[in-house]
């Protein structure tokens, strides 16, 4: 699932029969649990059952699973909190910040513009009865109202710009927040890898650069083997400390050119720009076997898990390739490492 980076609607890249097989699962389990079916739900559902979202998946199990009516509210909520990026609401409420900012700020300036207006016509009234001052108690007076007129427009402008010095410190505070929403926004909340939305833009960002370049780019997909086995053996919270656990060591092993992401549930997906295929194949091999090496064990106890594998498959960018046919590349040399005993690097159909 991939999220345009203009509006935030979602784009799901599965195939034709991957989709004919979901519709097969979803539409009966929806009517077993009496869920109306609406874009919404449906999407919930979809991604339940597609395993995108491995946080989704274990709070909608437990719906099902204590029988709990599927209200329209609970589906809303289901919906702005896993499928809905928390950074459209930050980004609305900087918008909305921004807006009040730009409010008080003009009215601060117009406030302004209409005191100086009317001082200016004030000083021309002031003018003309010095041109017409016979005496010196009239100059005098005149005088006096220039001065009060031209002190409160000093204290007018004071104000003005410690409006402006305050609209600058709240700028630069929207600054930040803007910043840290466009990171949340492209972070996967459970490992702090790229999130699909940020995978696929990265991705096609590095395909355009390459047609124009012709530099290496290869990719990486790797998928946990037995994940299901840990979730069910020793529950998802262990689950979700195994995915940290390998995000943490695939950042150990890449450059920093490249970009790690959370696929969906228990893939992990490397893009490799300006790498070599021989390259790529060497640090998917030492994901591999570090993996491998170290047998994991429960935090906070001795329990052993036991030995945690990875099977990868690697795919290297061809003239007119496509983001769905890198991935998919990489994605059947990941199927066939699984078919092949799992615990393995497996280069694309052409090696």
């Amino acid at each position: 699932m991939t999220i345009n980076s203009s509006t935030f609607i979602s784009k799901y890249n599965a195939t034709l029969e991957q989709n004919a097989e979901y519709l097969r699962q979803i539409l009966p389990l929806m009517a077993v649990k009496k869920v109306a079916i609406d874009p919404l739900s449906f999407t919930i559902f979809y991604d339940y059952i597609a395993g995108n979202n491995i946080k989704l998946s274990n709070e909608l199990r437990d719906i099902l699973d204590k029988q709990t009516t599927f209200t329209s509210e609970l589906c809303i909520n289901l919906f702005e909190k896993h499928i809905c990026d928390t950074s459209i609401k930050s980004l609305d409420k900087i918008n909305q910040t921004l807006l009040q900012l730009i409010n008080d700020t003009s009215e601060a300036i117009g406030a302004t513009g209409d005191k100086a207006s009317a001082a200016t016509l004030h000083f021309q009234s002031h003018s003309k009865k010095l041109e017409n001052s016979r005496s010196l108690s009239e100059i005098k007076e005149v005088l006096t109202e220039i001065i009060a007129e031209t002190q409160s427009l000093a204290v007018t402008s004071m104000s003005l710009q410690a409006q402006l010095d305050e609209s600058k410190k709240d700028m630069q505070s929207l600054r930040h927040d803007l910043e840290k929403a466009h990171e949340t926004a492209k972070t996967d909340a459970l490992t702090g890898l790229f999130n699909r939305r940020a995978f696929d833009q990265t991705l096609d960002q590095h395909i355009e650069v390459h047609k124009q370049n012709s530099s290496e780019l290869c990719l990486l997909i790797l998928d946990l083997d037995h994940f299901k086995k840990v979730n069910d053996t020793f529950g998802h919270q262990v689950g979700d400390n195994v995915l940290r656990y390998t995000a943490n060591l695939m950042k150990q092993h890449i450059s920093e050119h490249h970009h790690a992401a959370r696929y969906g549930g228990e893939e992990m997906a490397i893009i490799m720009p300006n790498t070599p295929f021989n390259k790529a194949m060497e640090i998917a091999e030492k994901i591999r076997s570090s993996l491998a090496l170290h047998p994991l064990k429960r935090k906070g106890s001795k329990e052993s898990i036991g030995k945690v594998t990875v099977s990868i498959g690697v795919s290297g960018f061809k003239r007119n390739d496509s983001i769905e046919s890198l991935i998919e590349r990489a994605d059947q040399a990941m199927y066939q490492a699984k078919s092949n005993g799992r615990n393995q690097v497996m280069a694309e159909s052409f090696s």
